[in-house]
Parts: structure tokens; C-alpha cells; sequence
């Protein structure tokens, strides 16, 4: 059906008239499009060479002159950085930071080119024809505007919009392409610290093997303060670059920072490996040593730093600094006094030596920069404070407290000046002045253990036991191994008579490590009190053994003999001797305990000695006497008798002996005769 509608169609304009008038339109159509071709090569030549004729084009053409349609638009001529691109509709332009372009010609049915005009996104103005134009302006913009979101290194920034008397007919789309350097130019133009990390993230992530842009980012986390993530960056770089002398610098600081002073060591004896002529490393390796006690290797470092810049003041003092903490004064002393022979009047470098001074008991020295100190800075406390301990170093008691005063009249809460001070006046016996000052710094630091011991020690003195009981049983809450309050409890509970309360008390500190032996004889004492007899005694032998005194060498002796302990009474007798060689007790004692061995010959001898260094002594001569007269030596025995009844008439024993010998000596020569 269809067909034979379209072939008697096709018959009808086969009929003469009607092809006469087909041809006719056509010829007209054809007339006017070859027509307005003409005309614009007539007014427009140096456009239309450009542009090449397709039927297409001239239909356009012919629309857009002759029945008022829009204009087509067919392609941009755009110069980007030097060189011709023809971009049509579908076209995509790339623009990055460093492009320039310019559009220069427009392909549309308006050849006049009246009332055409280009806009590109993002840019400010009305026509940007022929306007050259900077890739810059429209990446900046595009990553202003849309910073949060610009993850991709190519990124839609809009289009070039062609436009006829205002109306948009054609527009080609754009992208921006974003580079690393975009991140980092971000990042050096922002005074922002967080928006300088966050753009130096990014160029990262488009480029991870971009070391420089890492230490920028390293550098910026250590200006901030987050050490771990500088570290981290510093890592990264050193895993890309084992050798990088920046980076391994950068995190020796960071490690100093974060307190990691081993690593710090590690990572500054790494980077000296590879540039042994750092300095810096040198004095940063020093000062790690320094933070972990070792004081040696940290002066090794120093010096090793001022070798090679011996003008560093900064490490010169730290080297000062670590032979004080060496003890080694003398060698502090003259690094503070070659900093003051550069420096000049550095106050914090003559404070520092008048401290080394005060401490190598040179006090002339440090009273002088003390002074010197203080009459710049009137109001330095700490410098009074120091004064006085100078003073105080001299004996100059007055000065010293004078000092002290001066320094809590402009420092009133600095508990270690009012310590001092209470201490001053606890050495010169003014122990309410004392107790006042201890109770300031009690007042300032409530839980300090020294000055609260101070206090009970003062009662303790004065014998006030019971307050000194209370604050130190007190003490013994928060410090229960402290052998000495134990020791001073009991003394202050054997003074009471509360021996048993003492003893466990000398016991505990004894147990925690006392050394004091009078501990050992205080507890050895109240055994006795307590009738603990072989207890007391082995705490006197610990006395005798460390540190042996006559009365307790006396008290063993006694007991040795009593207990008929000969040998032990003996050797006691001669450790007597030992100590006190001219005491005559001593030997009579161990001639005495002779005799009861029944070796009659060396109780004479050292009742004999004995009476050398003790002509007077009725009791030894007696005694002399017996042991003579077991001996059968009548005569020596009537001599020794009657110089005991010389020396006390008094004596019972000596009268009766004296006629009795006179009788044996008689019978002994008639019995001889």
C-alpha cells in the first residue's frame, strides 16, 4: 500500500509543469546560497579563504542571513603557549599553570563576527576574545572554589562559552590539569600552617617520590609540633634516600624533641658517619648524651662541635654545663670564662659561673659575680639565694641569713630559700626560727618529707619525744623503709621506757639497712632492759667487731668471763689493749681470767703490767698477791699484800695476809734449814 502511494507521487512530478517548478525553487535556493558566498567574500576575504565550503555550511549560511536562525558555530583557533590548536564542540581544552593561551578566531556563521563573542569560566570579564590569558589565574581558581573536593590531577574547570549578541550557541568544555608544583606553590603562599599540610598531602600523593616536598612537609609538622608525624615524613624520606644528610638532621631534632634521646644518638652518629664535619650533629649528639647521664661522651661531643666552630656559645655553655654535672669544676670554670671574654657581659653566662664557683667551694669568687649580679638585677632572688649559701659556705652565718631573707622578701613562695634558711638557723641552735621556716615550707609544699622530718628531728633534739613520735610515726606512712625515723623512734620510745615498742622499732632499722652501730649498741642496751640477755649480747658483739669501744668491750669481757668463756674473755681483753694500750684495768682483767684458767705464770705477768701503768691499785696488788702464793713465792706475795694495805689501810684481806705470809715464810726456811 505504502509503496504504490509513494511511486503514483513520484508519477504525478514527473508531469512537465510540475518538474519546471521544482527546478525553479531549487535553481532559486542555489542562487541566493552561491549569492550570500559571494557577499561574504566581498566584504569578509580575509575570512573566507579560511573557511572551506561544504553544502552543509552554505544551507547554514543561508539560514542564518536570509531566515533569521541562529548562527552555527564550527571550531576556536586557540594559541596555547606558542603553538595553533582548532578546537570544534567536542574538543576538550587542557589548561595547567604554566599555559598561556589566547583565543584568536572564530569559526561561525557570523562572518562580520559582530556581536561574537568568547567567555571562559572562571575568569572575570565579558569577551575574552583575542585577550591573552594565563593558565594560573584559571587553576587557582578552579582549586579555590573547589579545594576540598580536587582529588584528580585533571579536573572539569568548565568551558569556553561562544556566545551571538549575548545568547550562548556553542561552549567547549575545559580541564584544568593540577601538578605537584600547584600543591607547593599553595603551600609557600599560605601563612596557614594547617592548609600548608594539607596542600603538601597532595602534591605528595601525586608524586611519593618527591623528597624535597616531603622535608617541606617534615620541616612544617616540626614548626608545629607534631613531632611523631615529622618523624614519619623524615622516615619516609631516609627509606627513599638512606643518605639524605637533611632528613637524618631533621630527625635527630625531632628526637631530641620527643625526648627518644637513644635514637637521637643513633640517628646523629649516622648522619656524622656521612658528613663528619657537622657541628651541629656533634653538639646535638652531646646534648642527647648529656639527657641520658652520660656526661663523658657528651663533653666528647661538644668539644668535637667547637673544633669546628669554636665560636658556638650556645655549645660552649652546654659543654660548661656538662663538666659541672662531671664534677669537673675546674674545667666549667674556664668554658664560662672564655664565654664571658667573648660574649662580654652575658648575665645568664656569669650567673652560670658564679654557680661553678659556689659549688668548687671557691666562695670569694661567688660572692664577687653574685654581687656583680645583683647589682644589675635588684631584684634577682635566686641570685640572693645563692649569695647566701656562699656566705653560708664561709661561716659568715649573718650574711648568709641576711641573703636568705632578702631572697624570699622578693620570692616569698620558694620552699628550697626558706629550707635553707630554716637550716641556717637550725645550725646555730635558734631551733623556733628554724621550726618557723620549716612550717613556710610545709605551707607552700605540704607534702614535703624533708622539712616535715626536719620539724620531728628539732622536737626530737629538745626532747620533746612524744611530738617527735606523732610526726614521725607520721613519716613512716608514706615512707616505711626509712631506716632513720625507725632508729629515732627508738631512742624516742626507749627514752619513754617503752622498750619493747624500741626494740622493734631498732630492729626495723636495722632491717632497712642502718649502718650506724650505735644503733646496733642502742638495741643491745634495751635487750638488757628487757632481760634478753643472749640478744643484747650479740648486738654488743657487732659493735665490738665494727666499731669497738671500751664499754662495750667491757660489758663482753664481763659476760665472756661470767659465762666462763675464757678464750672469748681473753681475745676481748686484748682488743682492749688494742684500742687503749696504756689502760691498766685491761690487763689486770685478762690476768684475772688467766688465773682462772689456772696459768698462774701470765696471771702475774699482766697483773704486773697492769701495775705499770696503775701503781695504785690495792685491788691488782691483792690479786698479785694470790696468785703468788699459789705460786709458793711467799716473799713476793708478803710484798705485794703489804703494798695493797699501803694504799688501803682499810683492807680486811691485806692485814690478815700480811702476818699469815710472815708465818709461811718461816715455816718455808725452817723446813729448807
Amino acid at each position: 500500500m505504502e509503496s504504490s502511494f509513494i511511486r503514483r507521487k513520484w508519477e504525478s512530478l514527473k508531469r512537465p509543469g510540475r518538474r519546471l517548478l521544482i527546478a525553479g525553487i531549487a535553481g532559486f535556493v542555489a542562487a541566493m546560497l552561491v549569492l550570500a558566498w559571494i557577499i561574504a567574500n566581498y566584504a569578509f576575504p580575509e575570512k573566507m579563504h579560511k573557511y572551506p565550503v561544504s553544502l552543509v555550511r552554505l544551507k547554514n549560511t543561508f539560514s542564518f542571513v536570509f531566515l533569521g536562525h541562529k548562527p552555527e558555530f564550527y571550531y576556536l583557533d586557540v594559541e596555547k603557549n606558542g603553538k595553533d590548536y582548532r578546537l570544534k564542540k567536542d574538543d576538550v581544552l587542557d589548561i595547567s599553570y604554566r599555559d598561556e593561551f589566547v583565543v584568536k578566531d572564530i569559526a561561525t556563521d557570523v562572518f562580520s563576527g559582530r556581536g561574537v563573542t568568547v567567555h571562559v569560566d572562571g575568569l572575570g570579564g565579558t569577551d575574552h576574545f583575542r585577550v591573552m590569558l594565563r593558565g594560573i589565574d584559571l587553576v587557582d581558581k578552579v582549586v579555590m572554589t573547589r579545594s576540598k573536593g580536587v582529588r584528580d590531577a585533571a579536573v572539569d574547570a568548565g568551558s569556553i562559552a561562544v556566545k551571538y549578541n549575548g545568547e550562548v550557541i556553542a561552549s567547549v568544555p575545559m580541564k584544568v590539569v593540577i601538578m605537584p608544583q600547584d600543591w607547593l606553590r599553595y603551600a609557600k603562599n599560605s601563612e596557614n600552617q594547617q592548609a600548608q599540610i594539607e596542600y603538601l598531602k597532595r602534591a605528595i600523593d601525586m608524586n611519593k617520590n618527591d623528597v624535597g616536598v616531603r622535608k617541606m612537609l617534615a620541616a612544617i609538622y616540626e614548626q608545629a609540633g607534631i613531632a611523631d608525624k615529622a618523624i614519619a615524613q623524615y622516615n619516609d624520606i631516609l627509606s627513599l634516600k638512606p643518605d639524605d644528610a637533611g632528613a637524618l638532621a631533621g630527625l635527630l631534632k625531632c628526637y631530641i624533641k620527643t625526648r627518644d634521646y637513644d635514637k637521637a644518638i643513633k640517628t646523629g652518629m649516622k648522619l656524622l658517619r656521612i658528613n663528619p664535619r657537622d657541628a651541629s650533629a656533634f653538639a646535638n649528639v652531646g646534648y642527647a648524651y648529656g639527657n641520658t647521664g652520660a656526661w663523658g661522651k657528651a663533653i666528647v661531643n661538644y668539644k668535637e662541635s667547637l673544633q669546628l666552630n669554636p665560636d658556638d656559645t650556645l655549645v660552649r655553655f652546654r659543654l660548661g654545663e656538662a663538666y659541672e654535672k662531671a664534677n669537673d669544676l675546674r674545667n666549667a670554670v674556664e668554658q664560662y670564662k672564655i664565654i664571658l671574654t667573648k660574649a662580654g657581659e652575658a648575665e645568664n653566662v656569669k650567673i652560670a659561673l658564679a654557680g661553678a664557683y659556689l659549688r668548687a667551694g671557691n666562695y670569694n669568687e661567688s660572692i664577687r659575680l653574685y654581687k656583680e649580679i645583683i647589682a644589675k638585677q635588684p631584684r634577682n632572688a635566686s641570685a640572693y639565694a645563692n649569695l647566701g649559701l656562699a656566705h653560708g659556705g664561709k661561716g659568715q652565718w649573718k650574711e648568709e641569713i641576711e641573703n636568705y631573707k632578702r631572697a624570699i622578701s622578693l620570692n616569698p613562695k620558694d620552699p628550697v630559700v626558706h629550707y635553707n634558711l630554716a637550716s641556717a638557723y637550725e645550725k646555730r641552735n635558734q631551733d623556733q626560727d628554724a621550726s618557723r621556716e620549716y612550717q613556710a615550707v610545709l605551707k607552700i609544699n605540704p607534702g614535703d618529707l624533708e622539712a616535715t622530718t626536719k620539724l620531728a628531728d628539732i622536737d626530737f633534739k629538745n626532747k620533746r619525744y612524744s611530738e617527735a613520735i606523732r610526726v614521725y610515726e607520721k613519716i613512716l606512712k608514706s615512707s616505711p623503709r626509712k631506716a632513720s625515723i625507725h632508729a629515732n623512734l627508738g631512742f624516742a620510745y626507749g627514752e619513754l621506757k617503752k622498750y619493747k615498742l624500741s626494740s622493734e622499732y631498732y630492729e626495723k632499722a636495722i632491717k632497712y639497712g642502718i649502718k650506724d652501730s650505735q644503733v646496733h649498741y642502742n638495741l643491745a642496751y634495751t635487750y638488757d632492759k628487757l632481760g634478753r640477755k643472749k640478744e643484747a649480747i650479740r648486738e654488743y658483739e657487732y659493735v665490738a667487731s665494727s666499731h669497738p669501744n671500751m664499754d662495750v668491750l667491757d660489758i663482753l669481757a664481763e659476760y665472756y668471763t661470767d659465762e666462763k668463756q675464757y678464750e672469748n674473755a681473753i681475745k676481748i681483753y686484748k682488743k682492749m689493749i688494742a684500742v687503749n694500750p696504756k689502760r691498766a684495768t685491761a690487763y689486770s682483767g685478762l690476768g684475772y681470767v688467766y688465773g682462772l684458767r689456772n696459768d698462774i705464770d701470765k696471771e702475774i705477768e699482766y697483773y704486773r703490767i697492769s701495775l705499770r701503768y696503775d701503781a695504785e691499785d690495792d685491788d691488782v696488788y691483792l690479786s698479785l698477791g694470790k696468785a703468788y702464793e699459789k705460786k709458793r713465792m711467799y716473799q713476793d706475795a708478803l710484798k705485794a699484800y703489804t703494798h695493797a694495805y699501803e694504799l688501803n689501810p682499810d683492807s680486811n684481806v691485806a692485814a690478815k695476809k700480811i702476818p699469815a705470809l710472815k708465818i709461811k715464810i718461816l715455816q718455808q726456811k725452817h723446813r729448807e734449814s
